[in-house]
């Protein structure tokens, strides 16, 4: 369990001093997809290789990949989990007004958004 907190700390650490600022590009919007009845966008930690995924889940099977990351070992599995909690966190004041930049995915309230170029 203290190997999961290490990484953590270290990964939260690496994602808000290196992560490049990103400036919301004009003409953006957001293009929000709802999630199924039961579900609600979350970021996940991918299993096979570093990074997240953003998907219509419960809490209940993101709790299960976060213990099934956290019980590999894997420091790359684990800081999967620091940098899937960070961008949640982030993602709890996106509106679907909420400046964007193009591409970007987010949790915006339950449902899964997607930033678009404005029509």
């Amino acid at each position: 369990m203290g190997r999961f907190f290490v990484a953590l700390a270290i990964m939260l650490g690496f994602a808000v001093l290196s992560a490049p600022l990103a400036h919301a590009a004009p003409g953006t919007r957001w293009e929000v997809a709802p999630c199924a009845s039961g579900t609600k966008a979350l970021w996940l930690p991918r299993v096979d290789k570093f990074g997240t995924d953003l998907s219509c889940t419960t809490e209940e099977a993101r709790s299960a990949a976060v213990k099934a990351a956290r019980d590999s070992g894997s420091l790359t599995r684990m800081a999967n989990v620091a940098i899937a909690f960070s961008q949640q966190l982030a993602d709890k004041s996106l509106t679907a007004t909420s400046p964007c930049v193009l591409g970007a995915k987010g949790a915006v309230g339950e449902a899964i958004g997607t930033c678009v170029a404005s029509s």
